[in-house]
């Protein structure tokens, strides 16, 4: 890509990012005094300038081919990682991750219509009954308010659709973890194992909502090639973990993902340039994994140093990812959140006396200790 094209496009690339909030680097390895740090964020999310810097910075090295309608380019090598990384035979670019979960149940149920979800799902609750609306399909909501649903459960709705008046089957199903609304718990392996093998043997396609996917193996013993494995396919976000101003992929078999860019260019989703997302998210493909284990041991020592003070409290969750509960004592958590503000460390809008604290890839930019005299002097 010539330098003159790429600034002819600034604007744009200042307006996909208009909503990230400031960073000192887009590196998160990057250490300096008072960096920004955040608690609420997956990723880094870049500022417009850092976006476009980093984009500037990778044209300039000749790592960006332009694509042609989502097709081709930088698009197409993303493509091509993020199925390694996934374990799976192919993978396409998608702008937005409810198209991506749309478009696969879409797929997968074929002419089978009814879909077994999470009630606590983003496709159940956050997508506007797009399935239902654009592509006819009955989704069945299970595991009320939980985390995940059990084989039991499968298997009555799997009888009692089959044993209807009108014999229906179910066309596919779907698991999403972390499961946002859960405070971004997991849906354990175990549990997922038991019911695709059953899938299998119904014939029932099943499809994982991967979004934040890659912080999993930090917390479980299983990587996210073996979690993704017994899937017929996977959605992650591109956004979420890896940077990107928008942007998700959704891999499974090369049949599967053969020329499912028709049905994308179908929903209107067929961009004319997405190299802007795709070279952001390749950019960061292999280094989140090890940042994000990186992050997470800076965060326990952390927790362990400000556990020594009685006036704070931190749970982490059952079935956790990277969503801690800290609790204050004897202190307000509205001036709490605004001092650690002024040192350029940003918490999530408190709950009561608590903060849902997630740790990201940002804590690499301070050691523990000075994180923990940062949180202390903020109780003054």
């Amino acid at each position: 890509m010539r330098r003159k094209d790429f600034l002819k496009i600034g604007g744009m690339l200042a307006a996909t990012a208009s909503q990230a909030s400031l960073y000192g680097s887009p590196i998160s390895k990057a250490s300096k005094a008072n960096a920004p740090i955040d608690f609420i964020h997956d990723g880094l999310l870049l500022s417009p300038k850092e976006y476009a810097s980093l984009l500037m910075k990778l044209a300039d090295e000749g790592k960006i081919k332009p694509d042609y309608y989502s097709n081709g380019g930088v698009v197409e090598e993303l493509e091509a990682k993020f199925a390694s990384l996934l374990g799976k035979e192919s993978a396409v670019f998608m702008p937005t991750g409810t198209l991506a979960n749309h478009i696969a149940i879409r797929q997968l149920a074929g002419q089978n219509r009814r879909v077994i979800v999470q009630e606590q799902s983003h496709l159940y609750n956050d997508t506007g009954d797009c399935a239902q609306t654009l592509s006819g399909l009955t989704l069945i909501p299970l595991g009320t308010n939980t985390v995940e649903f059990s084989l039991d459960d499968v298997d009555s709705i799997v009888k009692k659709t089959q044993g209807g008046r009108v014999a229906t089957r179910i066309g596919a199903l779907s698991i999403e973890s972390p499961v946002r609304r859960q405070k971004d718990q997991l849906f354990s392996f175990d549990n997922v194992r038991q019911l695709t093998e059953y899938a299998k043997s119904k014939d029932i396609k099943t499809h994982l909502d991967g979004a934040r996917l890659f912080v999993q193996p930090v917390h479980t013993n299983v990587s996210v090639i073996q979690y993704g494995a017994p899937f017929d396919t996977i959605y992650t976000s591109l956004w979420k973990c890896f940077n990107a101003a928008s942007g998700a992929v959704l891999a499974g078999s090369k049949r599967f993902t053969e020329n499912l860019f028709h049905e994308r260019r179908m929903f209107g989703s067929g961009l004319p340039n997405a190299w802007a997302f795709a070279a952001v998210a390749l950019y960061y493909a292999d280094s989140f994994a090890d940042e994000y284990k990186q992050a997470w041991t800076k965060a326990q020592q952390l927790f362990t140093l400000l556990r020594k003070d009685e006036r704070f409290s931190i749970a982490q969750f059952e079935h956790g990812s990277h969503i801690v509960e800290l609790t204050l004592k004897n202190a307000n958590p509205t001036r709490f959140k605004e001092a650690l503000a002024k040192t350029n460390l940003e918490l999530p809008v408190p709950i009561k006396n608590s903060f849902l604290l997630k740790v990201n890839p940002s804590l690499n930019r301070e050691t523990p200790q000075n994180l923990a005299s940062r949180f202390l002097a903020a109780l003054i």
